[in-house]
């Protein structure tokens, strides 16, 4: 059977759902919800956004250098929608989803208590790639709460339960199924 052929579309799904948190050096906060995320280094940890140029949070990265990626559960699908869905501009996402906000160790923008793991980033890099960009942090802390976290102190992601999106849909992850190198059989 002969595979169907598309044109150019992003095919690359799913992606962990974020909320960054940016600030405007004059003290108001921002939260955008922002789906397109990886992990891009590992030696020096950073990761790496998509976001639009007329985006709020764009600018608030753009002037301050840094911005905090909170990693929700899904106990926080709803607040998540409304931060993808609203604009900065004219709502105080904050206050409009009780979303708390806390201070952070190293960069002006705020972590949200409510998210089990908070990334704090200062800026390194802004790829402009056909009316997107691809913003590149490299991370300066992690906070993450004790309960998500398993004996060994690695994240539980059945505890976690992440938020995952698709095709203009959310998703749950799924059940494990293997660990890397199981393939490789003793020799």
């Amino acid at each position: 059977m002969l595979k169907k052929e598309f044109d150019a579309a992003n095919a690359m799904y799913p992606f962990p759902v974020v909320l960054v948190t940016t600030h405007d050096g004059k003290g108001k906060h921002n939260i955008i919800t922002v789906a397109w995320t990886t992990n891009v280094s590992r030696n020096a940890p950073c990761i790496g956004l998509s976001m639009g140029s007329g985006k709020l949070s764009f600018q608030n990265i753009q002037n301050s250098r840094e911005f905090v990626v909170n990693i929700p559960g899904h106990n926080l699908l709803e607040q998540v929608d409304f931060c993808g869905e609203s604009h900065g501009e004219e709502v105080d996402k904050f206050a409009a989803t009780g979303l708390t906000a806390q201070k952070a160790s190293t960069v002006g923008a705020k972590l949200i208590k409510q998210c089990p793991i908070n990334l704090e980033c200062m800026l390194k890099e802004i790829y402009r790639i056909e009316g997107a960009n691809l913003i590149i942090g490299q991370i300066r802390k992690v906070h993450m709460d004790p309960t998500i976290l398993d004996e060994q102190q690695k994240i539980d992601y059945h505890k976690l339960d992440p938020i995952v999106y698709a095709q203009k849909t959310y998703y749950r992850v799924g059940k494990a199924q293997q660990k890397r190198g199981f393939s490789k059989h003793d020799q």
